[in-house]
């Protein structure tokens, strides 16, 4: 009986060693196959928790990326629609400065009038942009409400601020508030003009529409300073939107670095030694090769090799 079950140890325990040989094996040849050292988590236990948080730090590296140039793109489309209010304002400012011209007509100062009235139009339109997904850029929150209408111009949109987080602890304004843009005009010496952008030119319009107007009367003058105030306040947006922009193509500048560094702890964990990879294939098929011979050799004995 003793014979018997030691027998059956030496069959068994051989079966099992050669059964894990040819799993490491196999291990060995699909990490050449794949070019990775770490296959399935038993390959590399820690290595492999390694790995999945690198990958986990990747992936929203990756997203506050994609915010980024999210992000980008709406003060890029902002920036330019200032651009174009900036352009018809100063248009208007000098168009204006030409009618205070003392040898204008009435007629003439009416035909300026005219075509300020069409700039005016085309600062309203301005003002009333919507983005490629319809949703107006100077509403505030009340993105899907037209934010200006009516004579006088009225504001129906509100204060809020739309933002996207684009790294773990910062979030970037991606609008600007109609009140901020159009409506509480602020000249470069930080001074309210009481009114809005709208107001000021339509105040110039009145006056070159009233016969008799000299360039000296106050209706001028404050119409005018008022003009060249509502530039300054486009200018002022301009240049907060400028500095956003500024921020976050610091932001990801880094984040497209980290991009790279998780790419390379990741090679680090997981890739290949390609030459210590083959070399331990070698031998492990060489002793593969071995054990299967000497097993078959032990398995071949009978009961009678051991009376």
């Amino acid at each position: 009986m003793s014979m018997r079950i030691s027998t059956m140890q030496i069959y068994n325990g051989g079966t099992a060693g050669i059964q894990k040989l040819q799993s490491d094996l196999y291990s060995a040849q699909n990490q050449v196959s794949t070019g990775r050292r770490i296959v399935t988590p038993k390959d590399d236990p820690i290595g492999a928790a390694q790995a999945l948080m690198v990958t986990q730090a990747g992936a929203v590296n990756e997203l506050y990326l994609k915010n980024q140039g999210t992000a980008d793109s709406k003060l890029s489309a902002l920036d330019s629609t200032l651009q174009g209010i900036n352009d018809e304002l100063v248009n208007i400012y000098e168009k204006s400065i030409a009618a205070g011209n003392g040898a204008y007509s009435d007629s003439d100062r009416k035909a300026i009038a005219a075509e300020l009235t069409e700039r005016l139009d085309s600062l309203i339109s301005l003002a009333n942009t919507q983005d490629g997904n319809g949703r107006y850029v100077f509403a505030g929150f009340q993105s899907t409400t037209k934010p200006f209408s009516g004579s006088p111009v009225v504001y129906a949109g509100d204060d809020g601020q739309q933002k996207l987080q684009v790294t773990a602890s910062q979030y970037v304004t991606t609008n600007l508030s109609g009140n901020d843009v159009f409506m509480n005009v602020v000249d470069a010496n930080g001074v309210s003009t009481g009114q809005s952008m709208f107001q000021s030119v339509q105040d110039m319009i009145t006056f070159l529409n009233t016969p008799g107007g000299s360039a000296g009367s106050p209706a001028y003058t404050t119409a005018l300073s008022n003009i060249s105030a509502s530039i300054d306040n486009v200018l002022r947006n301009q240049a907060t939107v400028g500095a956003r922009q500024s921020s976050l193509e610091s932001m990801t500048n880094t984040a497209e670095d980290r991009v790279v560094q998780y790419a390379q702890q990741l090679s680090d964990i997981e890739d290949l030694d390609y030459a210590k990879a083959i070399t331990e294939i070698s031998q492990k098929k060489l002793q593969l090769d071995a054990t299967q011979a000497t097993f078959a050799k032990t398995a071949q004995l009978s009961l009678f090799d051991y009376i």
